[in-house]
């Protein structure tokens, strides 16, 4: 009889085990789809910044070489001016109107902006609005997405949801790279580019809003329902609601008092912004903004024989190559080892370009095969700026401070849009006068962003806010 119990006992632990794996898995895969779903608004950011090349890329549209290349260099750089105002107001908005609410609205001026591209594509002026409406979403998509799929994630997954956001980026640039090789006309292009926003409203409808933010509304049953059906039916709502009900007690401390009266506030709050702030710089002053944006340009110096529609198409798997290698390897490894390995890698390069260029301008490399060693050198950069500090910035801040500070966010991302304008509108002019300087500083830049991340940048592996925000006051 005993024999028998022990039997039955056991299957029915094996059969328990097997349901709990099974309900993980299913949680697991909700989270990954809630946040790929909302990425979607990144897939069409990509277009928008990969939608318009230095070079034109649209041989049947007679009328937009008349640009000259100032004009066109504003059509390009046009929409940044759009995300950085667009940036600003974002995170308090999808705090007060709700993250899912709020990300489906911003499709509207994408489609609204696409649509103006298309219908006047002929005016730089009308172009150059469509341009600033799809610039608005892309700003605030940088702050909304990233918020919700670290609202949705558990501290498991909040890694690779994060670098969801980064993934779809350049999922989008490389789909804007392809379509411009493949169709003659820029109206058609426009049309298979508004379609990507069209689609997300469609299938990201059927996602739940964020339960933090039901949370914080009072909303509690629909807050209960929404977490277990992201984290599975074991799932203990309780104790995460007293995660987020500490974390909003915290930071409403934080920010009444004016001194230290609970904890170490003041020395957390500035260590966060100089934390933030510090790495959006890096990642900006890298120039990897402006190289991929005139990678097409780049490749021709090389002297090589491949097409620029070809060039940015090879960029564009690269960029997708290193994107993917972060998803894979951030909750693996770290955020701040793969910050360190994307920062060296990217200071040599760097490096290696200045000298490139030197040699070049010196007439060293005249008729030498080392001549297309360029190509190899971008490849690398786009590949170790996907890795780590192309994806990282943007998610971060979301793991160092309370969700229910959206404005932190805004203003990291405002900031480091207004860098990406000052680089992109100056980069053709100053390569073309002064190539040496200009890789030199970017170099002198990188080795600076990559000290900063040695000593200042702390790890939020497998952390909670909680945990994280202890290390960052005792540090």
């Amino acid at each position: 009889m005993k024999s028998l119990i022990d039997n039955h006992m056991s299957r029915e632990n094996e059969r328990l085990i097997g349901e709990d794996e099974a309900e993980r898995a299913k949680s697991c895969y909700r989270q990954l789809l809630a946040a790929f779903l909302a990425s979607l608004m990144s897939l069409s950011s990509g277009t928008v910044i990969a939608g318009w090349s230095p070079s034109g890329g649209h041989p049947n549209d007679v009328d937009l070489n008349m640009w000259t290349e100032d004009q066109e260099s504003w059509v390009i750089a046009i929409y940044v001016l759009g995300a950085l105002v667009g940036a600003l107001p974002s995170g308090r908005l999808s705090r007060r109107y709700g993250r899912k609410k709020y990300l489906i609205w911003l499709a509207f001026p994408m489609i609204a902006g696409w649509l103006i591209c298309l219908l006047y594509s002929n005016s730089l002026v009308l172009e150059c609005v469509g341009r600033f409406f799809c610039g608005l979403s892309v700003g605030a998509t940088t702050v909304a997405v990233p918020l919700y799929a670290s609202d949705v994630s558990s501290d498991v997954l909040r890694g690779r949801t994060g670098v969801f956001f980064d993934f779809m980026l350049c999922a989008g640039i490389l789909y804007a790279y392809v379509a411009r090789a493949l169709l003659n006309s820029l109206r058609d292009f426009i049309k298979v580019c508004v379609l990507v926003p069209i689609t997300f409203v469609a299938v990201f409808s059927c996602m739940p809003e964020s339960p933090v933010h039901l949370f914080e509304k009072g909303q509690y049953e629909q807050a209960t329902t929404t977490f277990r059906w992201l984290r599975g039916r074991r799932f203990n709502v309780n104790q995460e609601f007293e995660k987020i009900e500490r974390s909003r007690f915290d930071f409403k401390v934080s920010t009444e008092c004016g001194e230290n009266k609970i904890g170490n506030n003041k020395k957390f709050w500035w260590k966060v912004i100089f934390i933030t702030f510090g790495l959006v710089f890096a990642q900006r002053m890298s120039g990897a903004g402006a190289i991929i944006q005139y990678s097409d340009s780049l490749f021709e110096m090389s002297a090589s024989n491949i097409p620029p529609d070809a060039a940015c198409v090879i960029i564009g798997v690269f960029q997708l190559a290193g994107s993917g290698l972060s998803f894979f390897l951030i909750d693996k490894i770290g955020r701040r080892t793969l910050l360190l390995i994307s920062s060296g890698v990217i200071t040599i390069c760097l490096m290696m370009l200045t000298i490139y260029f030197k040699l070049s301008n010196s007439g060293a490399l005249d008729n030498s095969p080392w001549k297309i060693s360029v190509l190899f050198i971008l490849c690398t950069f786009i590949v170790a700026f996907r890795l780590g500090l192309g994806p990282i910035p943007w998610f971060i801040s979301t793991e160092l401070i309370p969700t229910e500070n959206g404005g932190l966010p805004s203003v990291a991302a405002t900031f480091s849009w207004t860098l990406s304008f000052v680089i992109m509108k100056t980069f053709k002019m100053i390569v073309d006068s002064s190539p040496i300087a200009l890789w030199a500083t970017f170099a002198a830049l990188s080795v600076i962003g990559f000290i900063f991340i040695l000593f200042y940048v702390p790890e939020t592996n497998n952390k909670s806010r909680e945990e994280i925000r202890i290390n960052l006051t005792c540090r």
